[in-house]
C-alpha cells in the first residue's frame, strides 16, 4: 500500500511539471507590425526608422522570413512583423515594400 501512494505522488509531481511545462509553451505571444524605413542590418540587428519618428531594433535570424527572399538594404521600406522577448523585439517576418529610390 505504501509503494502505491509514494507512486501515485510521483505521477502526480510528474504531470504537474508536464503540465507547467506546457503552459509555458503554449502561451499564445502577441505579434505587432511596424512600417518604416531601414536605418541599418549588422550583426543580425535590424534598425529601423518607423513612421512615426521612433528607431525600432529587431533581432533577426535563421527563423526570421523575409519577403522578397532577400535582407532588405539601406532607404527601403518595410513592414515588420515581430513579437517581444524579454525586453527585445524578435522579427517573425521583414517585407519589403518599395526599392530605394
Amino acid at each position: 500500500m505504501e509503494k502505491f501512494v509514494r507512486r501515485r505522488g510521483v505521477l502526480w509531481t510528474v504531470f504537474a511539471i508536464f503540465f507547467v511545462i506546457g503552459l509555458g509553451i503554449a502561451s499564445a505571444e502577441e505579434y505587432f507590425q511596424a512600417q518604416g524605413k531601414v536605418v541599418g542590418m549588422h550583426n543580425n540587428q535590424l534598425t529601423v526608422k518607423s513612421d512615426k519618428g521612433q528607431t525600432l531594433y529587431f533581432g533577426t535570424g535563421r527563423h526570421t522570413v523575409f519577403v522578397p527572399t532577400r535582407e532588405p538594404n539601406v532607404d527601403e521600406r518595410v513592414k515588420v512583423t515581430y513579437y517581444s522577448r524579454r525586453g527585445e523585439n524578435v522579427a517573425t517576418q521583414v517585407e519589403i515594400l518599395s526599392a530605394k529610390k
